[in-house]
């Protein structure tokens, strides 16, 4: 098996079905059992960033989870398809989310945006504007 760190594990062929791998086993808080701590960040507040690969391609996601040496990169496929890989660290750089060219449409909207909160209107604004049901 190819290693996490070092390089980007081998993307699956897209001509052959979608095949789970076998399980892997990493020690709780390490990456491969190096003794650096994983690091998550909260929930729907992941930073944006961009990754360049091997062969030059950008791909533009978020970091789920990182080490000193490397960023569990998250993102979608122009199928709707998710994927998550390992990359080295030094492959990626923190974009805003403005910059990306994928935006997670679960995102908590007020940690990107804290400024615009203030200046939209509320639901109860909205409802009260609503017809009343007959």
């Amino acid at each position: 098996m190819p290693s996490v760190v070092s390089g980007f594990l081998p993307a699956p062929s897209p001509a052959a079905p979608h095949v789970p791998g076998p399980a892997v086993s990493i020690p709780v808080g390490t990456l491969a059992g190096t003794p650096s701590p994983i690091t998550h960040a909260p929930y729907r507040r992941e930073p944006y960033i961009r990754c360049r690969t091997p062969s030059s391609s950008v791909i533009d996601g978020k970091a789920a989870a990182w080490t000193r040496t490397a960023v569990l990169l998250h993102w979608m496929d122009d199928l709707g398809r998710a994927h998550n890989r390992w990359v080295p660290a030094r492959a990626v750089q923190r974009v805003s989310r403005d910059e990306s060219s994928w935006q997670d449409p679960y995102d908590d909207w007020s940690f990107y945006y804290p400024e615009l909160p203030a200046a939209l209107p509320s639901a109860a604004s909205h409802s009260a504007a609503l017809p009343a049901a007959a």
